[in-house]
């Protein structure tokens, strides 16, 4: 069973825990159920507060009977939210900004979110980077 189908399980059938079978067991996933559930605005509150007691405390078919029992039946469409993916720095513009500012790769990385293009062409200009390769560096 994939997570959607165990959305389904605990949200509309609310089928009992002994009538799947033993390879169905397996694919329960207490985390993976958490993180869905926690997607919709007015579970979220639940999710945390059960949460640390879902993971590692209690049995998969206590934690599935937890969800069945206290979440009210009925489809739900809840968009799945993805974290942001970190932007792809060239790794001589990060060494030049560490010599410039004098700080770690961490602290440049942060930067870079604040600096806008034309201020980061004059540091690169300051170390004598070519034209060519600035526009390169400075997308």
């Amino acid at each position: 069973m994939t997570i959607i189908d165990w959305m389904n399980q605990v949200l509309i059938y609310k089928k009992p825990w002994n009538e799947f079978s033993e390879s169905d067991k397996k694919t329960f996933s207490p985390f993976i159920l958490n993180r869905f559930l926690s997607m919709d605005s007015e579970f979220i509150e639940i999710v945390n507060g059960f949460q640390p007691y879902s993971i590692g405390m209690l049995e998969s078919k206590d934690v599935y009977g937890f969800y069945c029992k206290l979440l009210p039946k009925g489809k739900r469409f809840n968009k799945y939210i993805k974290g942001k993916k970190d932007k792809k720095y060239d790794s001589e513009l990060i060494d030049l900004l560490c010599k410039h500012f004098q700080e770690s790769k961490s602290h440049i990385l942060s930067y870079l979110e604040l600096i806008n293009k034309e201020q980061l062409k004059c540091i690169l200009q300051l170390y004598g980077v070519e034209p060519k390769k600035i526009r390169k560096l400075v997308k």
